[in-house]
């Protein structure tokens, strides 16, 4: 439930920009139960021609077609649905300019041999173990293939799917007894009109219609009346249908269409992309039900009980959430991952069925992990590339942290010049800020404002009553301004008393109890409260400009040529 109808652009987020090139890179953020690499077994087109032709040459480094394909794999292998289409020229091309800057970055790392530095084996290691999980679930959905015997037995399981069902025009009278009904069936059998007898006797919807109906499916059906429709031939009446809740029904059907079965041929393609779809999700929900049973995987159901809650105590985050073998994974190590979600959609996860499903994703990543790192070597040499990408984001990172990320700054100075240049950006209207109680009730609304007015105090009614989450914090909605609130709500807000309860207020919502706190004029807001924002909003500005001068200087260092073989 939210009663704000807008909301002012929110605070820009710190920019990573060593993270955002290194995205270009086979990336490790990947889902054990999103099989969004499912394509990355197709063919990666990038032009006609032979693997080692040349495409680029940065300094005396090659490219070859070889490498672009195998960077293209890489990548779709990691973006899902975002992936461009790279038999697209076009496409290819800026994939090629993007490849060859990062050439350029790694051919300098390599300079200052970067990679060998031993600060960052442990980096380089935990990357190889995520880039190996990706490769490894990327293997275990491609596994599944789907043959001519897939298609058959996806169709005899569900013919039903590719069938139009026999559908009949329908016509009924309801009745209130079992008399009236066998009254109603005698005169139906002297010749009287059904349509006539309906308008005059029917107790139902279709009164109006003389109970015509218009044409359904059995399965639209209650089952009594289904079964009895089944029996009947056309214009045959039907003997009274007790309908479980007191009501007895006269059906017949005039015309009946016959429904039609489409053959295997004419869905095998609609199913083989289905299977496609399901059958490599499948593989590799079935591959991770071995690896709970290989690692004694053990989900601590008292620990969703405690993530339902939304708030925690230090002692619930030391609550263990599942094991694997003898090692107790507690609720803290899920935290970042829940920090990554945002606040306003958090309840609407830890309170629903997706609380499982978040937890699932979570536990199957931890496993994966561990089967990596429990058999490494043996899949290094599986994707021997993976050791190698692994080094260069790593190299990367600490390149680009070194001569960017942790250099270009934005100075106080910068943001003032800023904001005074760009005051407009920062105006402000009248504001107010309220508490609220909204409930289901006007009477349970006054109930509570009395309970108020006796000196009961309204934070803690709020915490006890509200059906707000705000009522978590007291009823306390902060500052708002006017048109940001709906409508009933947003007019009592801009004119009532501050510190007086106000209420009951009825809008879409329910009933509110309705508190103004503190009411603040029009006006500019001040630097001190918006100086991070301006600051996450200039960064990453000078980052990019600072990126750019680099790759420039780079490209005077190791002279960029392209060969024209794309």
């Amino acid at each position: 439930m939210n009663m704000r109808t807008g909301r002012a652009g929110a605070l820009s987020s710190v920019f990573l920009f060593s993270l955002a090139v290194l995205a270009l890179l086979a990336h490790p953020a990947w889902t054990a139960d999103a099989p969004a690499s499912a394509k990355a077994g197709e063919a990666a087109p990038a032009g006609a021609g032979n693997p080692d032709d040349v495409l680029a040459t940065v300094g005396d480094w090659k490219i070859t077609r070889a490498d672009m394909m195998r960077e293209i794999e890489n990548f779709r292998g990691s973006g899902g649905d975002r992936v461009p289409d790279f038999s697209d020229k076009e496409n290819q091309k800026k994939f090629l300019q993007q490849l060859i800057e990062i050439t350029l970055l790694e051919k300098k790392a390599a300079a200052a041999n970067i990679p060998e530095k031993p600060e960052l084996r442990e980096q380089i290691q935990e990357n190889a173990v995520a880039l190996l999980a990706n490769a490894y679930i990327r293997k275990s959905l491609g596994e599944a293939k789907v043959g001519k015997a897939d298609i058959e037995q996806y169709y005899q399981k569900n013919k039903e799917r590719f069938s139009t069902p026999s559908t009949y025009h329908l016509h009924q009278i309801t009745l209130d007894s079992q008399e009236a009904a066998d009254g109603a069936r005698k005169a139906l059998e002297a010749k009287k009109s059904f349509a006539e007898l309906a308008r005059e006797k029917s107790t139902d919807k279709y009164k109006s219609s003389g109970g015509d109906r218009g044409f359904v499916a059995l399965s639209e059906l209650p089952p009594m009346v289904a079964a009895a429709v089944a029996g009947l031939a056309a214009d045959q009446i039907s003997a009274p249908i007790a309908d479980g809740e007191g009501k007895f029904l006269l059906v017949k059907y005039s015309e009946k269409k016959e429904g039609s079965q489409k053959s295997l041929e004419e869905v095998s393609g609609e199913i083989e992309r289905e299977l496609k779809e399901q059958l490599p999700r499948q593989a590799l929900e079935a591959r991770l039900a071995e690896l709970e049973k290989e690692f004694n995987f053990k989900l601590e159901p008292k620990a969703l009980e405690v993530l339902r809650q939304g708030e925690f105590k230090p002692s619930d985050l030391d609550q263990v959430l599942f094991t694997i073998g003898t090692e107790a994974v507690k609720i803290s190590a899920l935290m970042p991952e829940l920090e990554r979600i945002p606040p306003f959609i958090r309840p609407a996860i830890l309170g629903g069925e997706g609380l499982n499903d978040f937890v699932k994703q979570f536990s199957h990543r931890e496993l994966i992990r561990r089967y990596v790192a429990r058999n490494f070597d043996a899949l290094a040499k599986e994707f021997p590339h993976v050791l190698k990408d692994a080094r260069r984001r790593v190299a990367l990172k600490h390149l680009l942290d070194e001569k960017i990320g942790n250099v270009v700054t934005v100075s106080d100075d910068e943001i003032k010049d800023y904001y005074t240049q760009n005051l407009g950006e920062f105006a402000q209207p009248e504001q107010v800020r309220a508490h609220h109680i909204l409930v289901d009730s006007e009477d349970k609304a006054k109930s509570l404002k009395d309970k108020i007015e006796k000196g009961e105090k309204f934070e803690d009614l709020a915490k006890a009553e509200s059906k707000c989450p705000s009522g978590k914090e007291g009823g306390d909605l902060g500052f708002f301004s006017k048109g940001q609130m709906v409508p009933e709500f947003d007019q009592v807000a801009q004119t009532a008393e501050v510190g007086k309860v106000v209420g009951p207020v009825k809008t879409q919502f329910g009933y509110h109890l309705i508190r103004v706190d503190e009411r603040k004029a029009a006006g500019t807001i001040p630097l001190d409260e918006v100086k991070e924002q301006i600051r996450s909003r200039l960064l990453p500005q000078k980052q990019r400009a600072a990126f750019d001068k680099f790759l420039e200087d780079l490209k005077k260092e190791y002279p960029v040529k392209e060969t024209g073989a794309l």
